[in-house]
């Protein structure tokens, strides 16, 4: 690899880095923990796959670990400890041990238990952590909560409600709440004897939607402008930071092979979250700095809060 060549692929990857903790802070702030940056006000946070992310990501930037358990150990009372392991399940090894350190010290200085067999790290928090009510349209997740307890039935409000006139069937929820399919099942019976859903027989498929949108949309306040698919979203960036953190180790041919690998890797989570795709070509000569340029191009705009990085 020339000097040239190397330089920008280490940019390029410090780039992408940057720019991920930018979004994770974002989220956070969105949360009330102590920052600088708020762009993603109108973005719905799903909590538990951030909060996984920030476990992984944060490893390199204290603070934001630090803050992030802070938040946690104050509001974890409103997370689904439930929904985290079932998370987890889908995860690497390495993604879970990061997790399990985080928990660990979230364990030590609160009642919570979540998943965690590693012994917590000193901390000393720092209680900037700060939410007056969960008002604000990113927080709708935790609203939802606070109304109807944390369970499955507030995870499937949560979902159904981004998309009010659409129906769902109990497996159709599955990769969004998180829950076991009879978890969901028994939820949506419960919604449905409370009159929020309505369900009708399709094809030996039970679907079910909002009974009264209006209603309900009214009652639970301000929705978010975009809600996304976080734990996708995620796992995409993942695989970016994991091929960038290895780029300047890559020899030319390499790197042609590992761009395409990449790309191939983290095309289901490009299409089940709607990111918008590469246009250029993911393959061949030209794979490595159309891998890179996409994922500048990507981590920049989820970071800004820029809606037009999805489809």
């Amino acid at each position: 690899m020339n000097w040239v060549s190397t330089m920008q692929t280490a940019s390029s990857s410090a780039s992408i880095r940057e720019h991920v903790l930018d979004l994770v802070w974002s989220l956070w702030a969105e949360l009330g923990v102590s920052s600088w940056t708020r762009r993603h006000e109108r973005w719905a946070v799903d909590p538990e796959p951030l909060i996984l992310f920030t476990a992984r990501v944060s490893e390199t930037d204290r603070r934001l670990s630090d803050e992030a358990i802070d938040w946690c150990i104050r509001y974890g009372r409103y997370i689904s400890a439930t929904r985290l392991r079932n998370l987890l399940k889908d995860e690497p090894a390495n993604e879970k041990s990061a997790f399990e350190a985080f928990a660990a010290v979230v364990n030590a200085h609160s009642e919570h238990n979540w998943p965690s067999n590693t012994e917590a790290r000193q901390y000393q928090p720092s209680r900037r952590s700060s939410l007056s009510s969960f008002e604000a349209p990113a927080l709708i997740a935790l609203r939802l909560r606070a109304l109807f307890g944390v369970a499955a039935r507030a995870d499937i409000l949560r979902v159904v409600v981004a998309e009010p006139t659409r129906a769902f069937t109990a497996s159709d929820l599955v990769p969004d709440v998180n829950y076991t399919k009879r978890n969901i099942d028994n939820a949506l019976d419960s919604l449905t004897m409370a009159g929020l859903l309505e369900v009708k027989s399709v094809r030996n498929q039970h679907q079910h939607r909002l009974a009264d949108p209006a209603r309900l949309l009214g009652f639970i306040g301000e929705r978010p402008q975009l809600f996304p698919r976080w734990t996708p979203i995620f796992r995409c960036l993942t695989a970016l930071l994991d091929t960038a953190a290895r780029a300047q180790e890559l020899e030319p041919a390499v790197q042609m092979v590992e761009a395409s690998r990449t790309f191939r890797q983290i095309e289901q989570w490009i299409e089940a979250s709607g990111l918008a795709m590469p246009v250029a070509h993911t393959s061949g000569a030209e794979a490595w700095s159309t891998l890179l340029l996409w994922a500048e191009d990507l981590t920049s705009r989820l970071a800004s809060g820029d809606a037009s990085v999805f489809r």
